[in-house]
C-alpha cells in the first residue's frame, strides 16, 4: 500500500518537470520553479519515507502487542479450562459430602427410631433445631410422632413448624 502511494506521489511530482524536458520548453524561469519543485519535491520524499518508517515501526509494535495478547488469551483458556475441570471435582465433593451427610441423618434417625420414645426425645431437644428437624423428617411419621409427643410442648411445636416448613 505504502508502495503504491510511493509510486504514485512519484509520478505525480515527476511528470510535469519530465514533459517540460521532453518539449524542450524549459526557460530560466522554469529551470527555477523546477528546482524548487525539486527541492520540495525530495522534502516531500524524505516525509514519505520518515511516514513509512513509523508506520513500519508502529506496525512491528502493534505486532508484537498481537503476539503477547494471544500468548495471554491462550493463558487465559487454559487456566479456564483448569477452574472448570476443578469446579468439577468440587462439585463432585460436594455431592458425595451431600449424600454422606444424607446417608448419616437417616442412620441416625434409624437409631432414634429404635430408641424409647422418652429417650430419644431427650437426645433430640439437645440437637441443634436444623438437624433435629432432618432427622425427625427423616423418620417414618409414626416413629417421629412418639418422639414429638415425649417433648416438652414447647421443643415439640417448634421442630414440628420446622418440619412443616422444612428448613
Amino acid at each position: 500500500m505504502r508502495i503504491l502511494l510511493f509510486l504514485a506521489l512519484s509520478v505525480f511530482l515527476f511528470a510535469p518537470a519530465v514533459s517540460s524536458a521532453q518539449n524542450g520548453t524549459l526557460s530560466e524561469k522554469g529551470e527555477s520553479s523546477s528546482i524548487k519543485k525539486g527541492g520540495l519535491e525530495v522534502e516531500m520524499l524524505e516525509d514519505i519515507k520518515k511516514r513509512n518508517e513509523e508506520l513500519d515501526a508502529r506496525e512491528k509494535e502493534l505486532d508484537e502487542r498481537k503476539t503477547k495478547l494471544d500468548t495471554i488469551e491462550k493463558d487465559i483458556e487454559k487456566q479456564l479450562s483448569e477452574l472448570k475441570l476443578l469446579k468439577a471435582k468440587i462439585d463432585e465433593s460436594i455431592k458425595l459430602r451431600q449424600d454422606i451427610k444424607e446417608e448419616a441423618i437417616v442412620k441416625l434417625a434409624k437409631t432414634y427410631a429404635s430408641m424409647p420414645p422418652e429417650t430419644s426425645a431427650k437426645l433430640v431437644e439437645g440437637m441443634d433445631e436444623r438437624i433435629a428437624i432432618r432427622v425427625l423428617s427423616a423418620m417414618k411419621e409414626r416413629a417421629a410422632g412418639k418422639i414429638l409427643a415425649a417433648m416438652s410442648p414447647k421443643a415439640a411445636g417448634k421442630l414440628s413448624e420446622g418440619l412443616v416448613l422444612k428448613k
